[in-house]
């Protein structure tokens, strides 16, 4: 056997889209409490013994960024066995939430490097703004760590989809300058293997020239697919979960809560 297939595949867990309020609440007349949905998701990870090495959050984390949605975020982020590495969303003031939410088992790295692995966390988010945009320097920072880090696989991670998901409505809002992107990707396309990203609350999977892309489920509401304005879906809280192997293949699927029990999508 190869020596790289005795070797774990190291276990991330994206979660997205918390949307926490000023107050606990739920948002969209949705009747769902975001504070209560992300506990459910973050008690199935404890209690079912899905395991993980991190939890990447991939922004919205708040829906009102306030200090004391970023703090009682926080709070219930702290009360869980993980290390939780969050980037912002168009919902977040990505300044308060760099200055308020990191704590304890908290932080918002823009590099991590995890064994064969480096990971880029970026800020898509734009002040007051629904679509995103990878500011000059996002965009450097990825080609100077893909030029200089020594580990063989990478993943990129932010909150704006990159790609068309097949709703006009949210498509229209969605990382405005993907081709900026793709260009400094294609780059280095001998290393990057994934990008992964939130917003669209729903699950996601498409390729280009190699390139994994994946979308995840909320950790609140969830927005029916193929949609000409906004509708909600009926589909529970959820998330995904991404095995990274050494030889630079990605496991990956998606999973939902319902009820007590777990319904998982390959």
């Amino acid at each position: 056997m190869h020596p790289l297939e005795l070797r774990r595949p190291f276990r991330l867990l994206q979660i997205t889209d918390t949307h926490f309020c000023e107050r606990p609440g739920d948002i969209l007349a949705s009747r769902v409490d975001t504070d209560a949905s992300l506990r459910r998701v973050l008690d199935t990870l404890h209690y079912h013994e899905h395991g993980c090495d991190d939890v990447i959050v991939t922004g919205d984390l708040a829906q009102d960024p306030t200090e004391s949605a970023y703090l009682r975020l926080r709070q219930t982020l702290n009360a869980y066995p993980f290390s939780f590495h969050c980037l912002p969303g168009n919902h977040d003031d990505a300044d308060l939430l760099l200055r308020t939410l990191p704590g304890g088992n908290v932080a918002c790295p823009k590099v991590l490097v995890r064994h064969d692995w480096v990971l880029l966390l970026l800020d898509s988010s734009v002040l007051n703004e629904p679509w995103g945009h990878l500011a000059a320097e996002e965009l450097a920072l990825v080609d100077e760590t893909l030029s200089r880090h020594p580990a063989p696989h990478a993943l990129v991670f932010f909150h704006h989809h990159p790609v068309p998901v097949g709703s006009p409505w949210i498509d229209r809002i969605a990382l405005r300058n993907a081709d900026a992107l793709f260009a400094t990707l294609d780059r280095h396309a001998a290393k990057v293997r994934g990008v992964v990203f939130g917003h669209v609350h729903q699950e996601f999977a498409a390729e280009r020239a190699g390139v994994r892309l994946l979308g995840a489920p909320a950790t609140c509401i969830q927005f029916a697919t193929r949609t000409e304005r906004l509708e909600l879906d009926s589909l529970p809280p959820g998330y995904r979960w991404l095995d990274l192997h050494a030889d630079g293949r990605i496991e990956t699927g998606v999973c939902f809560l319902e009820d007590e029990a777990l319904r998982a999508t390959a």
